[in-house]
């Protein structure tokens, strides 16, 4: 179900920007052009795929009687939220050294690789508040619902909150792979990934909700939209 509204979120958010573009009396080469290379073209792509994955999940998660809180959006404690830093610094040490030694163990592995992110032609304080909004706002809210919330929630039916978590990072982690890209397959972001899952996925578990899973996400993403769109920048 995670991997079908993952997907399907994409295609109908294409087929929608699709018939629209036709209704304009536009082309399909048009559409791709502005979810490639318009500013705000990628933003509507990224708030739709956002809006329609919460939308289908929520029909799913209907149909099943089950409830918003029962996959962790539950309502936080202000203390849930101390654990957000402490937290975000393992995951990043980890992550650093975990790479490090791949560096070392492996030299063709290639540390350096660039996750394509889009959004290369964005100036000004409008488009790079449209590119916090699609890269830092939206990705860290869906996601945590989505994977650590629904994912590994189900997960843990089936499974050892072990393999759930190893499972869900996983799947988490493949999806940053850059499947389809034309760019070699990133290595780097998925190992990145893997780690900052197992650590949201403690959050979750030792809080109860996904919450503070969600402002690690966004902080980590949000150092991330400083050092290329600001520090980049100037």
């Amino acid at each position: 179900v995670t991997l079908g509204i993952y997907f399907g979120s994409q295609i109908i958010a294409v087929i929608a920007l699709g018939a629209y573009a036709a209704l304009q009396g536009f082309d399909g080469q048009v559409v791709g052009q502005m979810i490639e290379e318009s500013v705000a073209g990628q933003f509507v792509y990224i708030l739709l795929v956002e809006a329609l994955t919460v939308y289908m999940l929520w029909l799913f998660l209907g149909r099943r009687k089950v409830s918003w809180q029962d996959i962790g959006l539950k309502k936080p404690k202000l203390s849930n939220f101390g654990y957000a830093i402490p937290v975000f610094g393992a995951y990043f040490l980890v992550a650093a050294l975990t790479l490090a030694l791949l560096n070392f163990l492996l030299p063709g592995f290639n540390v350096e690789q660039e996750q394509q992110i889009g959004f290369e032609n964005a100036t000004g304080f409008f488009q790079l508040f449209l590119v916090f909004a699609s890269l830092v706002l939206m990705p860290a809210v869906v996601e945590e619902i989505l994977v650590r919330g629904f994912l590994y929630g189900g997960l843990l039916r089936k499974f050892s909150k072990c393999i759930s978590a190893l499972l869900a990072s996983a799947i988490f982690a493949a999806a940053h792979l850059q499947f389809g890209s034309g760019e070699p397959l990133l290595w780097v972001a998925a190992i990145d990934t893997f780690i900052l899952s197992l650590a949201l996925i403690w959050l979750r578990e030792k809080t109860g909700n996904i919450w503070s899973g969600v402002l690690v996400h966004m902080v980590k993403n949000g150092i991330a939209f400083v050092s290329i769109f600001i520090i980049g920048i100037a």
